[in-house]
This record gives structure tokens, sequence and C-alpha cells, in this order.
């Protein structure tokens, strides 16, 4: 049986006074089973004048939390004044955006849960994801948990979700078991079935870059750490042409079509360590797929069977991307919801990362998103 804990508090984030015209406010929420807790950030507008029009679940991919959702078309991030960032342009529409932060995103809960929020089963503690904390973990574990909590919570039987990358491939193994699922519309955003090898290849360099830059939120509760000075501070002060051109930098985003200040917040806000497990896990998937003829095939039936499910599946990809390559995207369309002739959106020259939080992310991604949904809840 879940145990749903929620509060409302004004944290040194989310403080200020909602503002016109939008009135956004935002929300710490916490489900717990078990002994496990996942941690939700609910926006939500509080004005009179915004028909409401659902829930919707952003999740992040792989590496990172749902912060991503909460970057702005400048590459700043965690504010509610505008609606310049997908999450808060959700909102101010009328939707109650839930982010799911996956269980590994230590760095959210050592900087921000740990610290400020007392109901959490984590506060005042350092919080370190068990290196056996793995893919399936979240699927069977994880996701359950918050679907079942969001629709409690709103007192519905139907809600949206929004995945980055891993963010809909776990959507992609959850309905394949779960074929009466409450996610009845899912945005699938560089989300593939399958992975190449060059996905394995940028793993441990962000691994690398995640730990070293959550050095100061592991120590936080020692008095060492006050006399550190944050990272992050240190990374608003690397040229420009480091953050952005680099051996890395192809291979996660066009450099192009991303700003600066994007590639800062993501280093020092969003990037999280991937735990050994998972890791493993997707090393293993790129090596060898499933770990048989038969779960794969049954995988593929299960998410055959979702066409006769009255499901509503929106696909985007980049065409430069080489994480979640165009082809891959093309498959899971292609298993999942091949007939509706609209449901796939190609973003030309976008890479990876970009493609969510580029400079175009707003007019090609984060809007036709908004639009697709809304024209559902007419």
């Amino acid at each position: 049986m879940l145990d749903f804990l929620s509060f409302k508090r004004k944290s040194l984030i989310d403080k200020d006074t909602p503002e016109a015209p939008f009135y956004l406010v935002a929300d710490d929420l916490f489900v717990e089973r078990d002994g496990h807790e996942v941690f939700l950030k609910l926006i939500h507008s509080t004005s009179k004048d915004i028909k409401p029009l659902g829930a919707v679940v952003l999740a992040p991919g792989i590496a990172t939390n749902a912060n991503i959702f909460r970057i702005d078309d400048k590459g700043e991030t965690l504010s509610l004044k505008h609606n310049r960032s997908f999450a808060n342009l959700l909102a101010a529409e009328g939707f109650r955006v839930y982010l799911y932060h996956p269980g590994y995103t230590e760095r959210v809960h050592n900087r921000y849960v740990s610290r400020h929020c007392s109901k959490s089963l984590h506060f005042g503690k350092n919080y370190q994801v068990s290196s056996g904390f793995g893919y399936m973990d979240i699927v069977n574990l994880e996701v359950p948990m918050v679907v079942n909590f969001i629709c409690e919570q709103e007192k519905t039987k139907n809600l949206s979700w929004i995945g980055y990358s891993m963010g809909s491939m776990i959507v992609y193994s959850h309905l394949s078991k779960n074929m009466n699922s409450p996610i009845k519309n899912l945005i699938s955003i560089a989300s593939p079935m399958a992975l190449n090898h060059m996905f394995i290849r940028f793993i441990p360099f962000l691994n690398i870059t995640s730990r070293f830059l959550g050095f100061e939120e592991t120590s936080l509760l020692g008095s060492f750490s006050e006399s550190l000075v944050p990272l992050t501070r240190i990374i608003r002060t690397l040229p420009d042409w480091f953050v952005r051109f680099n051996l890395i930098s192809p291979m996660l985003f066009n450099p192009l079509n991303i700003r600066n200040n994007t590639i800062k917040t993501m280093l020092g806000k969003i990037i999280e360590p991937i735990p050994a497990e998972l890791e493993r896990f997707f090393a293993e998937f790129v090596k060898r797929g499933f770990s048989t003829h038969e779960k794969f095939a049954n995988y593929l039936i299960n998410l055959r069977a979702l066409r006769k499910t009255k499901r509503n599946f929106l696909f985007f990809y980049g065409s430069n991307d080489l994480i979640a390559t165009p082809e891959s995207i093309f498959l899971a369309r292609e298993v999942i919801s091949p007939f509706d002739v609209n449901n796939l959106i190609g973003i030309p020259h976008a890479g990876h990362i970009d493609l969510i939080v580029g400079k175009n992310a707003m007019d090609t991604v984060w809007k036709p998103a908004l639009n697709w949904l809304k024209n559902l809840h007419v």
C-alpha cells in the first residue's frame, strides 16, 4: 500500500509570490512505498482565468534531473515568473505539471530535498543512491508509484506523460506490462526503443563530470562544505569556446543550436551521476539487447498491442541526434503507433540535448507538444 505524503511550502528556490499574468506556484510532493521515496515538483497556475487542462508528468533522460524542463529560452532555470520554459509554458496554459525526479538524482536530493524538505525521509541526511538501483527499479517501482499517486491526487483515471530520452523509454516498458495504465497520452522526445554504441561512449564522461560537480553536495552536511566555493560558480567562469566546442559536444548536441548559458546550467544544475547498475543495464542492452529472444518477442508483441488501445502518441526526433538516432525513433513509432500520419515530428539539425533545450526548442518542440495536448482536451 502506498503511503502518500505531500506538503506545500515556499522553498528557497520557489519562494516568490505568484506574479501576473500566469501566477505560477510550485509545490513539493513525496510518494513513499516500503521505505522508497520519490520526489515530485508540481508547477501550476493559481489564476482563475486559466482553464484547468489536467495532469502531465515530465520525465527526464538518463544522467539528468527534471529541472531540465525548467531551463528557459535564455539558458536560466528554476524561475516561475514567465512562461518561457517547457514546464512553465504547460502550467501557464492550465496543465498541472508534475516534474518527476528519478531515484538516481543525488544532486537534487542533496542540494534541495535534504536541506529544505522536512517532510522527506531524506531531510537532513546525505542522500546516496544504491549502486544496485537500476532501470527495472524505475519501471517496476517508481513509474507505478508516480502514476498512482498523481491519479489519486488529481482524482482522475487518465494522465499525460512527456518523456525525454530515457523518460519515455521507461514508459514503453511500463505500458508493455500494464495495458490498463492511466497513461493515455505520451509525448516521446528523443526516446528510442534501441540504443547504439555511441550512447555508451559518453556515459563515463557524464559520470566523471557529474560526480566532480556533485562533490559540494556530498559533503553538504559537514563543515568542510562551508568553506567550499560552489563549483557552479567556477562553471560560470569557463570560456564559452570550452563549454560548447569540445571533443564530446558533437555527440551530445549541435554546438550551433544551443546557448553557452544553457550548457553551463546543464553542467551546474542538471547533470546527475548514473548508478552502476543503470549504467550496466544500458551497456548490456546496447551490446546484447534482450537477454533472450523470447523476452524481445514478448516486448514487441505487447507494444504492438498498444495499437488497439485508446492512446495517443507523438514522437519527436533530431535529424543530427547521434544518441537517439532518427532510425531508432522510426522503429519505436512503427511498433507502437504507425497509422497516425501526424504523430512524427523531425527537427532539422538538432542533436540529442539541443532538441529539448536548444535555441529553437520552444518553437520546434515545446509549443507543438503543448498544442497537441491542448487539442486532445478540446
